[in-house]
């Protein structure tokens, strides 16, 4: 079983830390495993560098995306996906600062949820803190001045 813990960032966060993802996903370790005073402080600054979750237009564009795919549904403010053929299950739930998805078998179903959070907004960030995977749903572009 996966888990992802998924942030929205401020943009200027997304921007100047591109490249830098480790530190970000630093500061989230530091957040669920520090001590208590040093949590408190974590915790603040991931509310600083987190933007509100858009709920109505993941909703909207959930809907929009994947409606026509008969193994979509969704039960009690909570989007599943359930690909028999492949054995794979994703969970999208949206628990206000934060969305979490929990997957199992193949990575089919939980990159059919990236694929739409992408689309909203280069800014979210991805952590699997058991596998230690982490990173830009849609990578945000630098650009260079000469």
């Amino acid at each position: 079983m996966r888990h992802y813990y998924i942030y929205l960032l401020k943009p200027e966060i997304a921007s100047n830390y591109f490249g830098k993802e480790w530190l970000i996903y630093q500061l989230f370790v530091e957040g669920e495993t520090a001590k208590k005073d040093l949590r408190t402080i974590a915790q603040k600054q991931i509310n600083y560098i987190s933007g509100t979750i858009p709920t109505l237009q993941i909703k909207k564009n959930l809907d929009k995306a994947l409606r026509i795919r008969n193994d979509f549904y969704v039960l009690k403010e909570h989007y599943y996906i359930d690909i028999k053929a492949l054995e794979s299950k994703a969970v999208l739930k949206d628990h206000g600062n934060m969305l979490t998805i929990s997957a199992s078998g193949s990575y089919q179903a939980e990159t059919v949820f990236f694929e739409v959070l992408r689309q909203i907004n280069p800014a979210f960030f991805a952590m699997d803190f058991e596998n230690r995977n982490y990173g830009w749903l849609n990578p945000v572009k630098q650009v260079n001045y000469i």
